[in-house]
């Protein structure tokens, strides 16, 4: 776009013409749309008459169709203002009006824009002087930050993922949002009817089986992060991403893998009055291992209204999706509600959601190791008897009808596939809000207190380690799992002057989160340990017995965190938490959570060159509800007890180039050693089943592996072509092991690869608009990773004699297997019928793989097409 000149001139009301506003003031500027960021690159026309400042805003705000936040305290109380502009940036538009004010505009979203104060006074409108444009790094962002602040003095990666992206590449689970744009997390597809998420790799390993970033709602930490999985698009604001431990230093325990912060939106409409949307979508799935396809169907309805200052919004999904595995069928449903209240030095919001999941009979919900060494070696849960590793069969070509319920002594326990005579049901919700306050331009307080929870029954025993000295449970499904955590968190953050150009952010903070947990397995029809050569005569049978332990452990921390910029170029970051955690442990355990960074921002014409650097530290403890209710059973929780936390620490560096709006490219370089590991190690245990018949059962003991080190790169880039919209990411990942712990009797050595890692991953998304219609598409593809042949375990372990020996120790090794890579293409079609109304069509799984995520015995949805409407009244 050519230069565009913008006049407000002084003149006689006379001279005017009759349809002209009487304006106060001469401004020249040659602005251009590549300047702006979106949303302020969108081209107005303007017609403002003798308005205040306030209404101005609102005006410009609905013309737009951006969403503007500011404190009325801050707006000059006597300003009238006078505008008639054509073909002008609406940053250009805002930029004029708060010329002479404290207040810049900076991006928060694809339509939100913050007003927010600076040190300096804005340059008169007189002088006809620019200040500098703002760019996506300018945007605000909460989770990389004590109280929301820019993203460009951010010492770390740190990645936002908008609503308007994850809606328009029909992005419906956390796991599909995060391989979509964030490169160093991958998760694996869930098995039939699966709701818990599985992260294969967030910068490689940091604990077999259960590694995940710490997930908070609206600020709200949850409490399971691996059953946090459904996601409605139209009502997320953005979703934030810090990778790797730098951001333990603000969210203390469980942040050794990375944050992610779901933020719902608080927006209200363009106009204040309410608004309804509705979406519905039916179709199919396609399978091989059912006699026909599976039929899908979602359907949400979300109601808003009121303006960004004072909001309200309700939100209902439901949708279910057959078998696509025979008696595997799963019906969802998500609620959620959201309020916000802004007053001049003050801002109230609320949230509140439940999530309730069911998978019918015969089918496995959790399996959160997915079959790492947790012992699925039989098969992973969901695969409805496709692996069967009793006496009838161990392979099946499909399609077939498959007898989902195995005999509970059908060899071996671990991995049984049948998890539940009568389903499983998961009921999540989360309750809470927050409080912030800015007495003046220094201080801002703000407090948030929630809770999250969840309910889940049918946790199969037999898909659990058991202790080495325990006897396997002969009975499925009857486990459940009970999780709540209350959260209490508080932060106070000063921005000072101590010289020109200058400025000092200081924020302290305390947290305090209370745990309760109860976790409850049935044993039944327990024997006695079978001698190969010993007559077996007059077997005592033991009841069934119901085992529950509730536990209650806690966590706190006081931390303290600077930042200095200097002439918004250089930013240095330093930080310290104490954290302390209770009950969790035998005895208390006390944690010192470092955080150093650097960054430097220089800006070249509409071009921004940013270098980064950081150091961070944190940990884990050994006991958690992600690993209590998704791991173990109630015989492990002693043991749990008597492991040190894991820790992880390492640096990234980093380099971030932009070019006005169009065009972006991020690269980072991680160096992480993790210690404290925990890997259940097998043993072969032999028992009589309850019908008298002999049955091999896996047994573990928990134990802390060493060190293990990961490096690799990140790289990110994307570019804006008019209509065309592209964006890449890759993941480079080596995660191996550095050092072994003095007593570990597994398999693993040193400088073997970790399991289930890809070493590389990488992703594409696009959209393109061409008139009424809308296509957006993605791909993610990972390779390159080892882990159990399951399969040949199960089938082995089955047949008894001496291969069923072969499985511990070392000798183990002998059945490591490589996998075939893995590519998730997904495609959506959007045309405008008219108005709001639209068609929507959506392709899922679009190269129909069904098979081997994260292994070869994993079975998922094959190739989904749909097809729907969604309007706005």
């Amino acid at each position: 776009m050519g230069a565009t000149t913008v006049i407000l001139s002084i003149v006689p009301l006379a001279l005017l013409h009759a349809d002209e506003p009487t304006c106060v003031a001469r401004l020249v500027s040659d602005d251009r749309t590549a300047l702006w960021a979106p949303p302020l690159d969108r081209i107005v026309n303007v017609r403002l008459a003798d308005l205040s400042l306030r209404d101005a805003l609102d005006r410009v705000a609905a013309i737009a169709k951006v969403e503007l936040s500011y404190s009325n305290d801050l707006l000059p109380d006597d300003r009238r203002v006078c505008l008639s502009l054509d073909r002008v940036p609406v940053g250009a538009v805002i930029e004029s009006l708060l010329s002479g004010s404290t207040l810049r505009p900076i991006v928060l979203g694809t339509t939100q824009v913050v007003l927010a104060p600076t040190r300096e006074r804005a340059v008169a409108v007189e002088s006809a002087v620019i200040p500098r444009r703002a760019s996506v790094l300018d945007r605000v962002v909460v989770t990389g930050s004590p109280d929301g602040a820019a993203q460009r003095g951010s010492p770390f990666a740190l990645d936002v993922v908008d609503g308007a992206t994850l809606a328009q590449h029909g992005a419906t689970t956390l796991g599909e949002a995060l391989d979509l744009a964030v490169p160093g997390i991958w998760t694996w597809t869930a098995s039939a009817g699966s709701v818990s998420a599985r992260y294969g790799s967030i910068r490689g390993a940091s604990s077999f089986g259960v590694t995940a970033p710490k997930i908070y709602l609206d600020g709200i930490e949850v409490a399971n992060p691996l059953l946090v999985t459904q996601l409605d698009p139209s009502r997320v604001a953005r979703v934030e991403v810090i990778r790797g431990p730098q951001g333990a230093a603000l969210y203390g325990a469980d942040a050794i893998s990375g944050v992610v912060n779901i933020l719902t939106r608080h927006d209200g409409t363009a106009t204040g009055a309410p608004q309804l949307q509705l979406s519905t979508a039916a179709g199919v799935s396609a399978t091989a291992y059912a006699p026909r396809n599976a039929f899908v169907q979602d359907h949400a309805i979300s109601f808003r209204a009121g303006t960004p200052a004072r909001s309200v919004g309700l939100g209902l999904n439901v949708g279910t999706i057959g078998a696509y595995v025979p008696g595997a069928s799963e019906q969802r449903l998500l609620a959620d509600a959201d309020g916000r209240l802004a007053r001049s030095r003050s801002v109230f919001t609320g949230t509140a959601r439940l999530s309730l999941q069911r998978a019918n009979a015969s089918n496995g919900l959790i399996n959160p190791l997915g079959g790492g060494f947790g012992g699925e070696f039989g098969a992973s849960a969901g695969t409805s008897g496709l692996l069967d590793v009793g006496p009838r069969r161990t392979s099946v070509t499909p399609p077939l009808s498959v007898n989902t319920t195995p005999p509970l002594d059908s060899g071996m326990q671990h991995g049984t596939i049948g998890d539940s005579a009568s389903g499983q049901r998961l009921m999540q919700y989360t309750v809470g809000g927050s409080a912030s306050y800015m007495p003046d331009l220094h201080w801002t307080h703000s407090f948030i207190v929630g809770v999250d929870g969840f309910r889940l029954q049918g946790l199969s025993v037999s898909s659990v380690p058991t202790t080495m000295n325990g006897a396997p449970s002969s009975t499925a499904g009857a486990g459940e799992s009970t999780g709540d955590r209350g959260t209490l968190r508080w932060r106070s953050v000063g921005r000072f002057d101590v010289a020109p150009q200058t400025l000092l952010t200081m924020t302290f903070a305390g947290e305090q989160s209370v745990t309760r947990e109860l976790l409850s397995t049935t044993e039944a029809a327990l024997k006695q340990p079978y001698e190969a050569n010993a007559a077996v005569i007059g077997i005592a049978r033991t009841p069934s017995r119901m085992i529950a332990e509730q536990s209650w452990y806690g966590s706190s921390g006081v931390s303290a965190q600077g930042m200095l910029a200097w002439h918004d170029r250089l930013f240095a970051s330093a930080g310290l938490r104490a954290e302390r955690t209770t009950g969790a442990t035998l005895n208390t355990q006390n944690a010192l959570l470092p955080m150093l960074g650097l960054a430097y921002v220089e800006d070249i014409g509409n071009t921004v060159l940013k270098f980064r650097g950081a150091f961070g530290r944190g940990i884990r403890p050994a006991r958690s509800l992600m690993r209590t209710s998704s791991w173990m059973s109630a015989g492990q929780l002693q043991a749990m007890t008597s492991l040190q936390p894991e820790s992880q620490q390492g640096t990234e560096f980093g380099a971030d180039l932009l070019i006005g709006s169009r065009y972006g490219l991020h690269v980072t370089r991680f160096d992480q050693r993790a210690s404290g590991l925990i890997q259940p190690v097998a043993q072969v245990q032999t028992t009589v089943g309850a019908n008298g018949r002999m049955q091999r059962t896996m047994v573990y003991s928990l134990q802390n592996v060493g060190a293990i080190t990961n490096r690799g790169w990140e790289l990110e880039g994307s570019t804006r072509l008019q209509k065309l919209s592209l964006a890449a990411t890759m993941s480079l990942v080596d995660s191996r092991v550095a050092r072994l712990a003095r007593g570990y009797r597994g398999e693993l050595r040193e400088g073997d690869r970790m399991f289930d890692v890809p070493a590389n991953t990488v992703s594409l998304s696009a959209s393109y608009v061409m008139g009424r219609f809308t296509l957006a598409s993605s791909a993610t593809r990972a390779a390159d990773w080892v882990g159990y042949d399951r399969a040949r375990i199960g089938s082995e372990l089955n047949g008894g004699g001496a291969a069923s020996q072969g499985f511990e120790g070392g000798m183990l090794r002998n059945y490591w297997t490589s996998y075939d890579p893995i590519t998730r293409w997904r495609a959506n079609l959007t045309y405008r019928l008219r108005g709001d109304l639209s068609i929507v069509t959506g392709g899922d799984n679009l190269l129909n793989v069904q098979r081997g995520a994260p292994d070869n015995a994993t079975v998922t949805a094959g190739r989904t097409l749909t097809f729907g409407l969604r309007t706005i009244f």
